[in-house]
């Protein structure tokens, strides 16, 4: 049965180690306005956690501060027992934005190696060979094109690779697939479900999409309007590996429903 009800604690970070992502009674406010209540959240290992909201609840705000890139008003992060500055240095995760800033004089193949190079220094020694990656999203025969040259899926489709090259243990991403039609996007969430479901890789992923958090998640937190605060947690009790007909499954549209429930009692309350 699915269920909804305040933050769970799961996988490792449980069990009291420090291992996985953890949030605790982080909050953010900028000048006189308050975006973020306090709110909890844990991400374990192999885990896929959506963040799902209205415009301006706080999704990303809390993502960012994750990542270190802003600081919270109140509360703690720690990935694996660190400070999101120090899991950033020692390149813990990979940060997956909105658009795949590509860079135009680099082709497909070294825009995938981008991270790799820079991180030359702190990548472990065996890395994810970019050319399979490529291969597995359909871009193998695109290696030397740029990106001038591809439209927008094939674009997010390279920043994906990207990411997983750097074969970092976590991964956040904010709403990297928004700016994409419909269709694109369905077969975006189909292949990062391919590339994230053998790799035991953490993924904290922002959306305002039913069907996204649905598809990918193995627990959606829903956040309240602003100033956001966790409305409830979603456990998406369905088999794994996700195929694209999971979404005409009647399980698929129940998770659809009470989501959808949530975002609504969460908008009246604010």
């Amino acid at each position: 049965m699915h269920h909804y009800s305040q933050p769970v604690q799961s996988g490792d970070v449980s069990s009291g180690n420090v291992h996985g992502i953890r949030a605790t009674g982080v909050s953010k406010r900028f000048n006189s306005v308050d975006a973020l209540s306090p709110v909890d959240i844990t991400i374990a290992r192999g885990e896929v956690v959506t963040l799902l909201g209205p415009s301006g609840c706080g999704k990303t705000t809390l993502l960012r501060m994750i990542a270190g890139l802003e600081r919270p008003t109140s509360g703690t992060i720690t990935i694996d027992g660190d400070s999101p500055e120090s899991a950033s240095r020692r390149k813990r995760f990979g940060l997956v934005p909105q658009s795949p800033a590509l860079l135009p004089w680099r082709t497909v193949e070294a825009n995938a190696r981008l991270l790799q190079d820079i991180n030359v220094g702190a990548n472990p020694s065996s890395l994810p060979d970019v050319v399979e990656l490529l291969d597995r999203v359909g871009l193998a025969d695109f290696r030397d094109a740029y990106p001038h040259e591809l439209s927008g899926g094939m674009q997010q489709r390279v920043g994906l690779v990207r990411a997983f090259a750097l074969d970092a243990p976590y991964l956040l991403m904010d709403e990297p697939f928004a700016a994409l039609d419909e269709i694109t996007r369905a077969d975006m969430r189909h292949l990062l479900a391919t590339l994230s479901e053998p790799t035991n890789t953490g993924v904290l992923f922002v959306t305002h999409s039913l069907a996204e958090a649905v598809y990918l998640s193995d627990r959606v937190v829903v956040l309240s309007s602003r100033p956001g605060g966790v409305v409830g947690t979603v456990a998406v009790d369905l088999a794994r590996p996700r195929v694209p007909q999971l979404e005409d499954d009647p399980a698929f549209f129940a998770i659809e429903t009470t989501l959808r429930r949530l975002l609504y009692s969460g908008a009246s309350a604010s």
